[in-house]
């Protein structure tokens, strides 16, 4: 199940329940903040999510955890805001260059970019740099992509351990 939120008018998401969950505990989600998944017939607290947190009465238990082979979370090696960070071309072929070329399979890093809409996509690499937008290449329902990007569109840019 993927769970999209809302807090303040800005959308966010979407995120698999444990990864919400995760969210949920380290405070980056809040309960007050609405969620909504393909299914439901509106948003809700995400305290009352089936799931989200133990089981309350009368709701639907929550899945059951992932087998512990694939039980990953991911590790958080950098992340980036558009509150404390201009996203442009400079910042793009800078702190990102390394993503300029193919990131290659073998590589320990992944790329995220997170958009005003509430996609977030997985960077395979940064095609193009322009004066206001760049191009992607992003994983887009598990195919790869070109995405032309403006940079005042990015919310966040995450870099994760793979």
């Amino acid at each position: 199940m993927l769970l999209h939120f809302t807090r303040d008018g800005e959308a966010f998401g979407p995120y698999p329940i444990e990864e919400a969950r995760e969210y949920l505990k380290r405070g980056q989600i809040l309960p007050t903040d609405l969620a909504w998944f393909e299914g439901c017939v509106d948003w809700m607290p995400a305290i009352q999510v089936p799931g989200m947190i133990g089981t309350p009465g009368g709701a639907s238990p929550p899945p059951p955890p992932p087998p512990p082979s694939t039980a990953v979370t991911p590790v958080i090696l950098a992340t980036y805001n558009n509150s404390n960070i201009k996203f442009n071309k400079k910042f793009m072929e800078t702190e990102l260059g390394r993503f300029l070329k193919l990131n290659p399979e073998g590589q320990t890093e992944q790329l995220f970019m997170r958009v005003r809409t509430g996609e977030e996509y997985l960077l395979y690499r940064v095609s193009k740099t322009e004066g206001d937008h760049c191009i992607v290449q992003v994983d887009i329902d598990g195919v790869r992509k070109d995405r032309r990007v403006d940079y005042f569109n990015i919310t966040d840019i995450e870099v994760r351990q793979r």
